[in-house]
């Protein structure tokens, strides 16, 4: 057991919050990192072996490692199409969550131009 468990949970949220803010310089996906926290979170709740100490708790358990699949499931099929079926191309505000312009030409070199093209065979 742990001495102090909310001084490491404190640990853990200020290492999080810091890599958070290295994550708004360039080049560095704050998107990937915030699914991969999210999908990690879920499957770990639900993969991880649990202790019950009676049946309301193992009944209680069991419901949360449901939910929690049924939830990464809808969230990968989510990402699927929005990234697949139906994307996103022009999203006005979506570039401050990668990178914050602290000056005019911080982010410059960030942007990725895409185009969706249609071909006709």
């Amino acid at each position: 057991m742990l001495k102090s468990p909310f001084s490491a949970i404190g640990k853990l949220v200020a290492l999080m919050f810091f890599l958070f803010i290295v994550g708004l310089f360039p080049w560095i996906d704050n998107y990937a990192h915030l699914v991969g926290f999210v999908f990690g979170f879920l499957l770990s709740f639900g993969l991880f072996p649990h202790v019950t100490f009676n049946i309301v708790d193992e009944r209680g358990k069991k419901i949360g490692i449901v939910v929690c699949f049924v939830v990464a499931v809808c969230l990968f099929l989510a990402l699927v199409v929005m990234f697949y079926v139906v994307p996103i191309y022009k999203c006005s505000h979506c570039k401050f969550f990668n990178c914050i312009p602290l000056t005019d030409s911080f982010c410059n070199k960030v942007e990725i131009k895409i185009d969706f093209q249609t071909y006709a065979c």
